[in-house]
This record gives structure tokens, sequence and C-alpha cells, in this order.
């Protein structure tokens, strides 16, 4: 199996592309300050940029194209564990207001660890911690905002 680094490249302008064109409508700060798109826009540029490099790359090292056995690809371990990922990005913007960040988040984190075989206490412990930490330096160091859910402290 073999995708063509032109074709890879190339999505990854456009993703990149799309990101920084997004951000342009986001409110400017005052004074100078760097604003809520300064982050955004430095991934999007990045990956415009990278995808770019890549995409020039393929095409200059002459890729035939993508060659890919789609039956191969939609039965690997990857592509299951990319499925996963996107689904646990669905299912915190779905339940994370309900349950909260702590709850979701060390969910979300149990079940992708589990899915990389972690034995599950281990999983668990560190999906704790981690959830916790985390929570520690958005909504307390950075004071980031985070949905509170079922827990009200």
């Amino acid at each position: 199996m073999r995708i063509s680094d032109t074709l890879v490249g190339a999505g990854f302008a456009g993703a990149g592309a799309l990101v920084f064109a997004a951000t342009l409508t986001y409110p400017p700060m005052e004074g100078g300050q760097p604003g809520p798109a300064l982050f955004p826009r430095i991934v999007g540029g990045l990956m415009a940029a990278l995808g770019v490099a890549l995409a020039v790359r393929g095409f200059r090292e002459g890729a035939a194209g993508p060659r890919v056995a789609w039956d191969r690809v939609l039965r690997s371990t990857g592509f299951v564990n990319a499925l996963f990922v996107i689904a646990a990005v669905a299912a915190y913007i779905a339940l994370a207001d309900r349950l909260g960040f702590l709850v979701t988040g060390a969910a979300i984190l149990f079940v992708l660890m589990w899915r990389l075989e972690v034995g599950a206490l281990r999983a668990a412990v560190v999906a704790a911690l981690f959830t916790a930490f985390v929570h520690l330096l958005f909504f307390k160091v950075l004071r980031v905002p985070l949905p509170t859910g079922i827990l009200w402290w």
C-alpha cells in the first residue's frame, strides 16, 4: 500500500489553508496582544507550507499516484485506531457539557489506552492523573473555562 506524497501533501496544504482561512474572522485583541487566532494561524500556516513542500517533493520524485488496496486499509489496525480517535473527539464534543471535562476526559483517555492494549489498571491510573494534570494546568493556572458537568467545583 502506498499513497502518493503529492496527494498527501496537497491534502495537508488544503487543510492548513482552511484552518488559516477560518481564523480570519476571529476578533483581534487590544493593544497588539496576541489574540485567539494566533496559534491556529501558526498551525494552519505550518500545515499549508509543509504540505506544499511534501507535494513538491512527491511530484519531483515522480510518484506514480495513489495505489491503495482499500480492503486492507479498512481492516488495518492503524485505520481502526484513527477511527477511534475521531470517535473520541466526537464523544468529547457530545458528552463534555453533560459529564464535565474530568469525567469525559478520563473516560476517553481510558478507552483510547485500552484500544492500544494498555493494561486496565495502568490505563485507569494514567487517565485519571493526566486528566487531573490537564485540568489543573488549564482550569486553575491558565484560567480556561472547562465544562464542570456533574462535578460542580
